[in-house]
């Protein structure tokens, strides 16, 4: 395979291939595959109807991940055994769901071999197939029309954190992100940097939930700048996200983007992003709400309204992204009662 950086006239190739596929993990939606492609040195190749991609990442985000799109799934798998054996890449798969691990252990079982050690006559059947799970990675996919009514005593707690920023705010309004607004969304991220904790209790980022740090988000987004390696882990995520919420911004129509901006009194408080995984199904890549506004009920807020528009926009599925390992994460992800929660496991093949 000719594997390369992924680039924005990737995406209409790569939507069709996720689409065929049926599959609607957050890890597939271009915006994030092309968004997230310098933190985890994402390669992909498109060829023959499927999307072939190797994430250079640690832990979990390493390895090559599962193909998608329509057609011969066992063609596609050989030749990334073939890819590996040409590059001396490890020959495991990343971010798998249980579908498509047991077509990995039907392909691998069905494709053995069998050496004869010696004189022995002793044979060995390889490669095998090592397993391991991390619930950080699972996601957590949503009723679109469940999020955006809220109806039920199962949300009555939701309802009521909508009920005091009514009490408290008399003015607010949620506007689509548009060129008129993309500083003021940018500007929300900024403070949400630079706050206190109540700052930080969100559930959609994947740095939300995190202790504040005061990162220099007035410069200019560069991972490769000198002092990069000096920078803590926490660090470099959160500059990794604020990096891509800028790219987001800035390529907001050729990602296919869709956001919304939360105002108090004219001020932008809050904003969200999200982008279409595949046909009616929406991933929630960034939400933040700044301050006194967090701690009001914001978040309720600001997820219910924009939920209303994109089921205005034919949205069936919500994907709210992983928890990451986060305690406070998991339970703001499970407090919304997902429909269902994608596990995702790490396959090596071999010894």
């Amino acid at each position: 395979m000719s594997m390369k950086i992924p680039e924005l006239s990737d995406r209409i190739a790569t939507a069709k291939a996720v689409a065929d596929s049926g599959y609607i993990g957050s890890d597939a939606g271009f915006a994030n595959v092309y968004l997230l492609r310098k933190k985890y040195g994402t390669q992909v190749a498109l060829q023959n109807g499927f999307l072939f991609r190797y994430y250079n990442g640690q832990g979990s985000r390493r390895g090559y991940a599962f193909p998608l799109g329509e057609g011969d799934v066992a063609a596609a798998l050989k030749w990334i055994v073939d890819d590996a054996q040409a590059t001396g890449r490890p020959l495991e798969f990343c971010l798998v769901d249980e579908p498509r691990a047991q077509i990995l252990r039907e392909y691998f079982n069905t494709n053995r071999v069998f050496e004869t050690e010696g004189i022995s006559g002793k044979e060995c059947a390889g490669p095998l197939l090592h397993f391991e799970n991390n619930r950080g990675d699972s996601d957590y996919i949503y009723s679109a029309e469940g999020l955006a009514t809220l109806a039920g005593n199962q949300y009555r707690k939701k309802r009521n954190h909508i009920s005091r920023f009514n009490r408290i705010y008399a003015n607010y309004e949620l506007r689509e992100i548009t060129g008129v607004n993309i500083a003021e969304a940018l500007d929300v991220e900024k403070r949400w940097l630079k706050g206190d904790s109540a700052d930080n209790a969100g559930d959609a980022s994947e740095n939300a939930g995190a202790a504040p740090r005061e990162p220099s988000v007035e410069q200019p987004c560069d991972c490769a700048e000198a002092a990069w390696a000096e920078r803590s882990e926490d660090e470099k995520s959160r500059m990794a996200e604020y990096c891509a919420i800028v790219e987001a911004l800035e390529n907001f129509d050729a990602l296919g983007m869709k956001g919304a901006v939360l105002y108090v009194d004219s001020k932008p408080v809050g904003m969200t992003m999200a982008s279409e995984i595949a046909p009616g199904a929406w991933d929630i890549h960034f939400e933040k709400v700044t301050g006194e506004y967090a701690d009001n009920g914001g978040y309720a807020v600001i997820n219910k309204m924009f939920a209303e528009r994109l089921v205005s926009a034919g949205a069936k599925f919500i994907n709210r992204e992983e928890d990451i390992g986060l305690e406070g994460l998991r339970k703001a992800k499970l407090s919304y009662y997902p429909l269902t929660i994608l596990d995702k496991t790490h396959v090596r093949v071999g010894e």
